[in-house]
């Protein structure tokens, strides 16, 4: 099974993930080819039925009746996966879990798959965030494991309070970028696995740094570094490890000096992951892009630290 990039959008019940990806997936995510599985605990699937027919909806599978993380199994989750790429030939795949799922298990059931994980996307209740840590573990559990964590339903509550939502996120989840929005509407170019493609494709037609004009108001932009030279393994996972925090999308293929095939890297907020594939051409040992916050000032650092990984011939010695 190819490595298909995962987005896990989760959070409490009545957060809004549904009313977030029917923003997204009516048109944000344009010449994508998206596949989605809807999780709910009940035997009938309603949020199906709203996602059903979006533009952005190449395949659609529902997995009633229980949660991912627990009561479904791995061979009825698997199957659902191999059908959607068999009939999709997805280039994401957006699972929609349960709002009591615990996302830990879940990732781990993507990684069993044979999958890549993108992104733990949370949906936060501006308003009902307190009573949903206090009604549910699972509702902590969602908040510590996301990656974004997007708080809706901001017209609910004054700008005081959604500051003190921040604080309190901020105190369970320091890694996590967090996004404020009313009905769901995000920034798919930043939430998604896709963006990166597409930043790099911008990038590169602009000479390697682009700002994109819809995340300017963020003061997010992004640059592409392309290399010759295969890395050293230990010194390029160390420096994924090191990346400052404002870089909260990094993606690239690279070539290591002791393996011969390719690796696909994913850098989220903070956290890396490593995946191995054949690739034909190899010509290009390396390209990468990096999406963040002022990104482009911190672009000699990065550049500097990512040569340092490079391994040059050693030359011998003459008699």
């Amino acid at each position: 099974m190819k490595p298909v990039p995962v987005d896990v959008v989760t959070g409490f019940l009545g957060s809004g993930k549904t009313t977030l990806l029917r923003e997204v997936l009516g048109g944000a995510l344009a010449g994508e080819r998206v596949a989605v599985v809807v999780n709910e605990l009940g035997d009938v699937g309603i949020d199906g039925r709203v996602i059903t027919g979006l533009e952005g909806v190449e395949s659609m599978i529902e997995l009633d009746g229980g949660c991912i993380c627990c009561t479904i199994d791995d061979y009825r989750f698997d199957m659902a996966i191999q059908e959607l790429i068999a009939t999709a030939d997805p280039t994401l795949i957006v699972i929609e879990s349960s709002g009591a799922a615990d996302p830990g298990p879940m990732v781990e059931r993507i990684a069993r798959a044979g999958l890549t994980l993108d992104a733990v996307i949370t949906v936060v209740d501006a308003a009902n965030v307190e009573r949903a840590l206090a009604e549910s573990s699972a509702a902590r559990a969602q908040i510590v494991d996301g990656d974004f964590l997007v708080i809706n339903k901001s017209d609910l509550v004054s700008e005081v309070e959604v500051a003190a939502v921040r604080r309190r996120l901020g105190r369970l989840n320091r890694r996590a970028l967090q996004l404020v929005c009313e009905r769901g509407r995000v920034d798919a170019d930043l939430l998604f696995a896709t963006a990166a493609r597409r930043f790099r494709e911008q990038a590169l037609l602009a000479t390697g740094l682009v700002r994109s004009t819809h995340l300017a108001d963020e003061g997010i932009d992004s640059f592409t570094w392309s290399g010759q030279l295969p890395l050293d393994r230990r010194k390029f996972e160390r420096f994924l490890a090191g990346l400052p925090a404002s870089v909260y999308r990094a993606k690239g293929v690279v070539r290591f000096s002791d393996n011969p095939f390719s690796c696909v890297f994913s850098v989220t907020c903070g956290r890396y992951e490593l995946n191995w594939i054949q690739l034909e051409d190899v010509g290009r040992a390396a390209q990468a892009v990096f999406i963040g916050r002022g990104v482009g000032g911190e672009r000699v650092r990065i550049v500097g630290a990512l040569e340092r990984c490079e391994v040059r011939a050693s030359v011998g010695a003459v008699d």
